[in-house]
């Protein structure tokens, strides 16, 4: 018989489509439990199985106090949070920015804050956690071009989240990305999400829009906005 995981995490309300935490939560005030790091709490993130499971260990993990802002690229309202500052600020100052934080840039720029999540070895983890008012997502970021590669971000972003996040990068074909949106909700069943980039413009697509009547010619007007 499998081990449940017994860690006590704050509870949260449950939602079928997203990750809710209570209004009342406090997002800033650490709760620590002994014994437990980020990198168990991510193990038991993957063995629960109910949404009010999940988002009692994204809120346990935000709320950690090892995380400090990334100055550098955070704004007033929003904000970029890591556990490695230093190591981050020594990169932006070669003036090189790395993938996930281009990922993180456009995410804050659209009104989310993100928490950058390490990748412990033998742990199966996603990159952010980003939070929108009372929302809380659990996300993977890839960075594509379009093409083959774009097939291959979305099916490793699903092996890693439920969300996946992707940045694109030059003028892939939008009946392309229509016919790998189409396949990766048909035959990933965990997706639910997908956060798109095209500049820094966001569009969002749910399980629903992908299934809806209209779905091709809305999203290709969604995509072929100019601004």
């Amino acid at each position: 018989m499998e081990e449940k995981a017994t860690t006590p995490y704050p509870e949260c309300t449950e939602n079928v489509i997203v990750l809710v935490c209570e209004p009342s939560a406090e997002y800033g005030k650490p709760i620590l439990y002994q014994g437990t790091t980020i990198t168990n709490a991510l193990k038991d993130y993957y063995s629960f199985t109910t949404n009010r499971e999940k988002v009692g260990v994204l809120k346990w993990i935000i709320a950690q106090p090892t995380f400090t802002e990334l100055k550098r690229l955070s704004l007033a309202e929003n904000k970029i949070f890591t556990l490695y500052t230093n190591q981050y600020d020594e990169i932006l100052k070669t003036g090189e920015t790395p993938n996930n934080l281009q990922i993180a840039q456009k995410f804050v720029s659209n009104g989310y804050d993100v928490f950058l999540l390490s990748n412990p070895k033998a742990t199966k983890s996603a990159d952010f956690i980003i939070r929108k008012r009372i929302c809380l997502y659990y996300v993977e970021g890839k960075t594509s071009s379009g093409g083959s590669s774009l097939v291959h971000r979305f099916e490793n972003g699903a092996e890693q989240a439920d969300k996946t996040a992707i940045n694109f990068i030059g003028y892939p074909k939008t009946s392309e990305i229509i016919e790998i949106i189409n396949s990766t909700f048909y035959n990933q069943a965990n997706v639910s999400e997908l956060f798109l980039f095209k500049g820094k413009r966001l569009i969002t697509v749910s399980r629903d829009f992908c299934n809806s009547k209209h779905f091709e010619n809305d999203f290709y007007r969604l995509w072929t906005k100019q601004k």
